[in-house]
């Protein structure tokens, strides 16, 4: 049919696949995609679309959250530590460690819970002139208790007078409370059909364009139709339920921001009208932060 290659596609093609390419070219798997190349790429740049916007509500959702934990995180440290500081001791005493060595440390400037954690198992064997083993004792216990007081300490948003740092955090939450569960819900419809559009793209990446269908292996070839067919599927449903348009609407009340309100006054109004809201929304929110935190190891092994 063809007298060379070369001659119909050029040297270029031919120096690319080489002569062993071309009689593979026209197997039955390529005439089958071929059949269907007259929708599929046009149908995997749909699904692309759908799977951005999809992962997009997902991801804008996820860093609405982070702010949040991240404007919490020094408050609740700020108040374990206050109250470790503010805890002597004498309370360790139950770890091993005697009325006359609490004296010890005392007079040697660790007087409260938090002095122990920052000196150490060392620092406090030097202080008191216990062994290195009741002196890991005494530590592990301080590690103890500040778990306990983490665990126990909860952000007050209703601070008065309010701070700055309470501000960045009324604001982060209205952000998400103004958002409402619908945004929440959309995120994790769109982070589960981002990844199944995602296992389907990477299936039906040869239907794409004549160049990956040609790169494609048989197997891949193969895999195909049925990739296809599944993306198709997943188009329809979420035509038909609109979810393009609530991911949008999502992401977009996901990112309104607050700078025209530094100081938070605006939110700390809504907080006032509707404080079980934020309340909830918050313990919800740092909850698994406290878990890892709770699930730190207890021993002589705490970092």
């Amino acid at each position: 049919m063809f007298q060379d290659e070369h001659d119909v596609l050029g040297p270029a093609f031919g120096s690319r696949f080489g002569p062993g390419f071309f009689p593979d070219l026209f197997d039955e798997d390529i005439r089958s995609l071929s059949r269907l190349s007259g929708v599929s790429p046009g149908l995997v740049r749909r699904a692309e679309r759908l799977r951005k916007v999809a992962a997009r509500v997902a991801e804008d959702h996820a860093r609405a959250v982070e702010t949040v934990r991240e404007a919490w995180a020094p408050l609740h440290e700020g108040l374990v530590h206050a109250e470790l500081a503010r805890t002597p001791v004498a309370k360790l005493r139950g770890a091993g460690i005697a009325l006359l060595w609490a004296k010890d440390l005392e007079r040697n400037g660790i007087r409260s819970v938090q002095d122990v954690l920052d000196a150490g198992a060392w620092g406090v064997a030097e202080a008191s002139g216990v062994g290195r083993r009741t002196a890991e004792r005494v530590w592990t216990a301080a590690g103890r208790k500040a778990d306990h007081v983490d665990a126990g300490t909860t952000v007050r948003l209703d601070a008065d007078p309010p701070d700055a740092r309470t501000a960045v955090l009324l604001n982060a939450l209205r952000v998400l409370v103004e958002a409402g569960p619908a945004a929440r819900s959309a995120a994790e419809e769109g982070r589960r059909l981002a990844g199944r559009l995602g296992e389907c793209l990477a299936e039906a990446a040869p239907a794409a364009g004549w160049r990956r269908m040609l790169d494609a292996g048989r197997a891949e070839r193969r895999a195909v139709p049925a990739a296809v067919t599944r993306l198709r599927l997943l188009l329809d449903e979420a035509e038909r339920q609109g979810v393009a348009g609530r991911f949008a609407q999502a992401s977009v009340d996901l990112l309104r921001g607050t700078d025209g309100d530094p100081m938070g006054l605006s939110a700390r109004v809504d907080f006032e009208s509707r404080p079980a809201e934020y309340h909830r929304l918050l313990s919800e929110l740092v909850r698994p932060a406290l878990a890892r935190r709770a699930a730190r190891p207890a021993d002589g092994d705490r970092p």
